[in-house]
């Protein structure tokens, strides 16, 4: 019976997508502050507060202290006072700060400091008393505290040092330098939220979502609700004006802004999401709400995106309205650039700590956005289209329907705009509409669906033609994503595709991967058939069964396409790309979850994974042949972890390649290992490539990609000789070359002279007839260098290097 996988892969959300606009309008810079101390890099996050006379300040976590600086003229900022961090919590990269009437709150990761107050009624002169305060809570005392909320007179301190680090309740409204311990939440660790009211928005960043939490009695917090967040990393959260929606940030690569109807929390709906610069990998920081003419924007922090004005009054669609980027040298994921926002000084500016390049004051443009709203349907059904793309074309602004069909998207600057609806399956259509601020243009649109067909073809080997049973086959686009797998006479069948242009996989294990790229398929073209060539080969489109093991405690070996993380640049801990030598964009790498460098590293422990066994008989001088990543710093001590990879030959396993922190770092590494010398070939070999986190524990991360074990490749061009049977020449030549072979073994049915690229693809074969002969090659390729083999079926000369001058 023909055994056929089938997956269709469309692209899509089940949220109204919108993206918005780069470059930076509707906000500019009056002035800005570099912090070059010693004593005030790097910046963390900031707070505002206005003095007795009206002095505008910036309160601002630097690493060694609180700054407190004057942007009341905002061309010229000057701090006035620097109040020192506590107990031993200076040099830190986390400080958090917040405000209740006269009275600044400073929380800090580092040191044993507990809570720092500091007196700032005596602004605008500079003798500023400060003191700490560390109860003991639940027999310990209270010493680090990663983050602050504050509503009324009370205090709720997230992430600290008791418990399960959830958040601390405490009263400042009879003494503020000396707060009264009220009740702590100990239902799992929260890194930041908001209170309003009696109810606590705290972002669980760990479990991946926000908790909807009574506080009316602080000694005996309840949860009432939880809510994923879309990058199952939530941050912070913040309420709209009204308090009927909740706006989360996700604090990883590739992360969005997201609403919420929290009206009734037993039945709370995501909204949208939105991205400054989608698929740059950008992170999300902190978001805050302001009303601004009786409407709400979010104000947000972006990393290396800077900051951000997002009009948020219809929480259904989102739509950037304000962009300034703090952060100009460099773009896309890592922890670099605005850290945090404060919009709601007088003024009317905003100030924003940069954590590389100071403080920095805007003076922004509240502007309402231009909507663009509807609902996409099928032209024949009148059902809605669930994933359909609007897309604002000059601006590159897309919106992606819901289940209902419902879309939105939008823009800050009222024109004419061209707008192209498409889905996978249907016909694509472009209209004009023209938008104006504040307004919602409604457009509906009916799409015509596209008249399906199947599709065959086959995968067969490359010296003799016979199909390949079992062989993976994947045939995708932007659009589409087609798998399957061969019947026993390697045909495969696709019951329904559309006319389109796609890239063609092919691979099987013990065969090598071929592609081939823009391959037009109709109904009256079908894929070409696909012609592999026996290797030992895996670039990891398809799982072949490596077998994982180990003792890590995160960090395992996971096959699948990178997800970059950053521990001093983007992508250097975890790679975010694979190897770029082969067809697709999967590698294995040690942890995928594409968060912090340290969240799924490789730790207290190793990860091994193990190839299938293959067989070396009938090679020559065998090598191994691939690519590794390897990462470690960080943690304690000097970081003293490795990759490794090893060659077992059934009875005796030897190292191969090893790489400690003193190798090449954050680099796929290219490694070229003869066999022979380190151990004996035989039918049942296995590789096997270890990465293993030693104490004291490091960041540590691993990868391996483009793994081909074959006989190695001669380099001379001059005439070539090998084992006295295969002779070519000459070599170089200029109309064709001759090669002359004498074969071990008797001709079999299918045996090939086989000539191939530098990338591998077959660009002649010839038949093969005799133990022994002359095979003329070459006289119709092009200028270049080529490799020519012998194949008569199981027996394969090396490969041979020949040059084409002309």
């Amino acid at each position: 019976m023909k055994r056929i996988l089938f997956t269709l892969a469309l692209l899509g959300s089940m949220f109204t997508l919108a993206s918005a606009q780069t470059g930076n309008f509707n906000m500019v810079v009056a002035g800005t502050l570099p912090y070059n101390s010693p004593q005030h890099q790097d910046l963390s996050n900031i707070w505002g507060f206005v003095d007795t006379v009206g002095n505008e300040y910036a309160l601002i976590g630097a690493a060694n202290g609180l700054s407190i600086v004057d942007v009341t003229v905002p061309t010229n900022p000057v701090e006035v006072a620097f109040i020192p961090a506590p107990g031993g919590s200076g040099n830190c990269t986390w400080r958090e700060v917040k405000t209740i009437g006269r009275y600044a709150y400073v929380t800090t990761e580092c040191g044993t400091p507990g809570l720092q107050i500091v007196d700032l009624r005596n602004l605008p002169g500079t003798n500023l008393p400060s003191a700490t305060w560390a109860p003991t809570i639940m027999s310990t005392q209270l010493k680090t505290i990663h983050a602050l909320d504050v509503e009324g007179t009370k205090l709720y301190l997230y992430g600290h040092n008791i418990g399960n680090k959830g958040f601390i309740i405490a009263d400042v409204a009879s003494n503020p330098m000396n707060p009264t311990y009220l009740g702590i939440y100990n239902g799992s660790y929260v890194h930041d939220g908001e209170v309003r009211g009696n109810t606590a928005y705290a972002g669980h960043i760990y479990a991946g979502y926000f908790s909807v939490t009574d506080v009316s009695n602080p000694a005996a917090p309840v949860d009432l609700q939880t809510q994923n967040t879309p990058g199952n990393f939530t941050h912070n959260t913040w309420t709209s004006t009204n308090g009927n929606y909740l706006f989360t940030t996700d604090e990883v690569s590739n992360s969005y802004l997201a609403s919420y109807d929290i009206s009734n929390i037993n039945n709370i709906q995501l909204l949208d999401k939105i991205q400054v610069t989608p698929g740059s990998g950008s992170i999300v920081h902190n978001t805050y709400t302001i009303n601004v003419g009786g409407n709400d924007y979010e104000v947000v922090s972006w990393y290396r995106d800077g900051v951000v004005i997002v009009d948020a009054g219809r929480p259904n669609n989102l739509v950037v309205v304000a962009h300034y980027d703090t952060y100009p040298q460099d773009s896309g994921n890592g922890f670099n650039g605005t850290w945090g926002v404060y919009p709601w000084l007088p003024s009317g500016n905003i100030v924003s700590s940069n954590i590389e390049d100071g403080l920095f004051v805007l003076t922004p443009t509240y502007q309402r956005a231009c909507y663009l709203e509807g609902t996409i349907t099928d032209a024949n059904t009148s059902l809605p289209i669930f994933g359909a793309n609007a897309v604002i074309n000059s601006l590159n602004l897309n919106g992606s329907s819901d289940a209902t069909g419902f879309y939105g998207t939008g823009c800050a600057a009222a024109g004419s705009y061209s707008v192209t609806y498409s889905k996978a399956g249907y016909v694509s259509q472009t209209v004009t509409v023209s938008l104006s601020n504040g307004v919602v243009t409604t457009q509906n649109i009916q799409l015509v669906p596209l008249t399906s067909f199947a599709v065959t073809g086959q995968v067969v080997q490359s010296w003799n033609n016979a199909g390949i049973p079992n062989a993976h086959v994947r045939i995708y686009n932007a659009l589409y994503n087609y798998d399957t797998i061969t019947d026993a006479n390697g045909n495969y069948t696709i019951p329904a595709m559309y006319d389109d242009t796609f890239m063609i996989v092919a691979g099987k294990w013990t065969f090598k991967n071929k592609c081939v790229s823009n391959v037009h398929i109709s109904q009256s073209l079908m894929p070409p058939v696909m012609a592999l060539d026996s290797a030992i080969y895996d670039e990891f489109t398809w799982d072949y069964n490596w077998s994982i093991s180990g003792n890590a405690q995160t960090g395992m070996w996971e096959r699948g396409e990178p997800l970059g993380t950053s521990y001093n640049n983007p992508g250097d801990a975890n790679p975010e790309y694979d190897v770029s030598t082969d067809c697709t964009d999967e590698c294995y790498v040690t942890g995928n979850t594409g968060q912090t460098s340290s969240d799924d590293d490789v730790d207290n422990g190793y990860t091994l994974m193990t190839s299938p066994t293959f067989s070396l008989i009938g090679y020559n001088n065998p090598v191994l042949d691939y690519y590794r990543w390897f990462f470690n710093a960080g943690g304690f001590g000097n970081p003293n972890d490795s990759i490794r990879v090893y060659i077992n030959n059934g009875n005796t396993t030897v190292q191969a390649d090893f790489c400690d922190v003193n190798g090449q770092l954050s680099a796929w590494v290219h490694k070229i290992v003869p066999i022979t010398p380190l151990i004996t070939p035989t039918a049942t070999m296995q590789v096997m490539v270890r990465v293993a986190d030693a104490s004291p524990g490091h960041i540590v991360e691993g990868g391996f990609d483009r793994f081909w074990v074959r006989d190695s490749v001669l380099n001379s061009v001059h005439d070539i000789q090998w084992n006295n049977f295969v002779h070519v020449y000459p070599n170089p030549y200029t109309s064709q070359t001759s090669v002359d072979y004498s074969l071990a073994n008797a001709v079999v049915p299918g045996a090939m002279v086989i000539v191939t690229d530098v990338t591998g693809r077959t660009v002649e074969q010839l038949p093969v007839t005799a133990k022994a002969g002359v095979v003329q090659v070459g006289g119709e390729l092009g200028a270049g260098i080529y490799f020519v083999r012998i194949i008569n079926g199981r027996e394969m000369t090396e490969p041979m290097k020949v040059v084409k001058m002309k």
